[in-house]
């Protein structure tokens, strides 16, 4: 370690059933073979080179056979499932039915699962944008939210961690991929099922029990004075110093949203049991000072998101437009107040419901903890007055000033602003972002507040004229403190 560079071994342990997919299916039959228990992912090219000198043998009827494509299940004898060279690897647990597509595990070029540097990483960010708001004491400013679905929480994320991916703080904590696993039992063929009332489906999964080894480092140099000030990263340091305390935090907060849903549905027990053997670790002091638990990869659902709904549900009511607007649930006749989601993802053990996916216990170490990170406590509220007419007047504003407004009206080549003046300012469709904008509703939404920059401002006919950006505001205000 150098004054540059801050490294931490670490180790990542299964608690429960881990799928991360490639988004590549393996086809039963013909990718995959059931025998006596097990699964076989079949190596096709040894396969078809062992099946085309069996067939030579027999005679061209034979060949024909081979070549027609016949599934792999049909061409395998009992004997040829004591030949590894004709399979890739082999799961524990056999498929439930004959056909079907299995979503495939991630792996590395020799067939070893690896637990990827994103999927943790990723998981480390929902913590980090959680505590933010935690430890202020504060909800996520909903009007903020784009109208664009795939990029409706930008802003919110942004001002948590930066203006833009060069300015994001997460930029200088790498997190490599893991080793590949050297056990050869490590993945099994779960069941897993949507509970309640879902129909089981398998996927390839890493077992419990399993230990991922890997490296996250610190990037140190964007966290000196200057460098710092450049990037709006001042402060930001210490978020990663309180890392694991922070991890505690978040994974007490989730295990107990969990708890409550599960005692809502009475079980299953299995389940129960399981949360409460995590709660015990957590709450009685079995984790190491270097270590908090984490769910990561598929089935952990909505709350494991950046931006899980224990954030985003602020008011039952403005919570269910939400779900609405941005399309979040197929449900129907939801009631303002009813639980989001609905549902967990389980592991099945002897047919039951039972293990939720993807918990793990990190262990980070050669971590020291830094100081505590500042935060800005909410002021108490006013008690409300009359409203005020505008305290500032259009003359009174100058080009290059910062300054925050709320989303009046759209129209198809820009947003008008009221910034409290008495008169809208207009932020034209080429100012909304440094990136191309083919519809101002993909960026903003009536009624959103916005931060926007002074343009120019001109007297025209009697009419004031505010030319407003979008463009490089956050750059501004963070430069500004």
């Amino acid at each position: 370690m150098s004054d540059l560079h801050t490294e931490w071994t670490v180790e990542v342990k299964t608690l429960s059933p881990l799928h991360i997919g490639t988004g590549d299916e393996l086809m039963l039959g013909y990718d995959l073979v059931s025998h006596r228990g097990r699964t076989y992912r079949v190596n096709e090219d040894a396969l078809l080179d062992a099946m085309l000198v069996r067939a030579e043998a027999e005679g061209a009827s034979a060949v024909n056979r081979v070549l027609m494509g016949r599934p792999a299940a049909e061409l395998l004898t009992a004997a040829d499932f004591d030949d590894p060279a004709l399979f890739r690897y082999v799961l524990t647990g056999s498929p439930t039915k004959r056909e079907g597509k299995i979503p495939e595990q991630i792996k590395d070029v020799h067939d070893h699962p690896y637990l990827p540097g994103s999927s943790l990483k990723g998981a480390l960010r929902t913590v980090l944008a959680w505590s933010f708001y935690a430890r202020q004491k504060r909800r996520p400013d909903l009007g903020r939210l784009r109208r664009s679905r795939s990029w409706a929480a930008q802003d919110l994320e942004r001002n948590i961690f930066g203006q833009d991916p060069n300015h994001d703080v997460l930029r200088a904590l790498h997190v490599q991929d893991s080793a590949p696993l050297p056990e050869a039992d490590a993945l099994r063929l779960e069941q897993v099922q949507v509970y309640p009332g879902g129909t089981p489906v398998e996927v390839e999964a890493v077992r419990p029990g399993i230990a991922f080894h890997l490296t996250i480092a610190v990037d140190e140099y964007g966290f000196q004075d200057e460098a710092a000030r450049q990037l709006g990263w001042q402060g930001k340091r210490a978020w990663l110093g309180q890392l694991v305390a922070l991890g505690k935090e978040h994974a007490r907060r989730r295990l107990s949203t969990e708890v409550e849903f599960f005692k809502a549905h009475s079980g299953p027990q299995a389940t129960l049991g399981f949360y409460a053997a995590l709660v015990k670790q957590v709450l009685e002091g079995e984790l190491a000072e270097d270590e908090f638990l984490l769910q990561v990869g598929w089935g952990t659902g909505w709350e494991s998101k950046t931006l899980g709904s224990g954030l985003l549900r602020q008011d039952d009511d403005a919570f269910e437009r939400l779900l609405s607007e941005y399309r979040m649930t197929k449900e129907r006749n939801r009631e303002p107040g009813d639980p989001f989601p609905k549902s967990r993802t389980l592991a099945l053990r002897s047919g039951e419901p039972a293990l939720p996916l993807g918990w793990v216990r990190v262990k980070l170490v050669g971590f020291v903890p830094g100081e505590e990170p500042e935060v800005a406590l909410p002021q108490p509220k006013a008690r409300p007055g009359p409203a005020p007419g505008p305290s500032r007047r259009p003359e009174d504003l100058r080009p290059g000033e910062v300054v925050e407004g709320r989303v009046r009206k759209i129209a198809s080549f820009g947003v008008f602003v009221d910034v409290g003046l008495g008169h809208d300012g207009l932020v034209h469709i080429s100012e909304l972002s440094e990136e191309s904008v083919a519809r101002v509703e993909d960026v903003v939404r009536v009624g959103q507040r916005v931060r926007v920059k002074v343009l120019n401002v001109e007297r025209r006919e009697g009419k004031w004229r505010i030319g407003l950006t979008m463009k490089g505001v956050e750059a501004a205000h963070s430069a500004g403190g």
